[in-house]
């Protein structure tokens, strides 16, 4: 992730937007230079600008180029701080999928297979357990007959097509 997605990512209460900081600048049009450096973070030139009218507008008008990476390097310092304290990683999403992840463990390939053949009491087909597990052919040719001969499963014959379908044993 580059650094301004994860600036992106900080807590909007603490983000610092490119916007804000050119409405700031925009008070300079009532006499007032600087507002834009201190929401920036830059205190000291801040008061620097306040004093002299943008170092005599100058400065306030060079600044219109610089809002930009003013306000990242803020965002950038602010995300620096969270990662310090911890408190970043309660942004992201991941972190709520591996929580999900843990309560709920990913289901084998066996229980995968015997939800299939619940819900399809008519019998699955080795093709039905290769899509739900996209797992290779011989792999679940072994994986229904082992089920088959631990009595999960019954093997039958499909009536029409004749293929090798598997039903939960009765």
């Amino acid at each position: 992730m580059n650094d301004s997605k994860m600036a992106n990512n900080l807590k909007s209460s603490e983000t610092r937007t490119t916007g804000m900081a050119y409405l700031l600048w925009c008070s300079t049009f009532v006499g007032v230079c600087g507002l834009h450096r201190f929401y920036a973070g830059k205190y000291i030139t801040g008061a620097l600008w306040l004093a002299t009218g943008g170092l005599l507008g100058v400065g306030q008008f060079l600044d219109l180029l610089f809002i930009p990476g003013m306000v990242e390097t803020k965002n950038l310092k602010t995300l620096k701080k969270q990662l310090n304290s911890g408190d970043f990683y309660q942004q992201f999403p991941q972190q709520q999928i591996v929580r999900n992840l843990e309560t709920n463990p990913p289901k084998s390939d066996k229980q995968i297979i015997l939800q299939l053949a619940k819900k399809n009491p008519e019998g699955i087909s080795v093709v039905d357990a290769v899509i739900a597990t996209d797992k290779p052919v011989d792999e679940m040719k072994q994986l229904l007959i082992d089920l088959y001969k631990q009595e999960l499963l019954e093997m039958d014959n499909h009536p029409e097509t004749g293929i090798i379908i598997y039903k939960i044993a009765g």
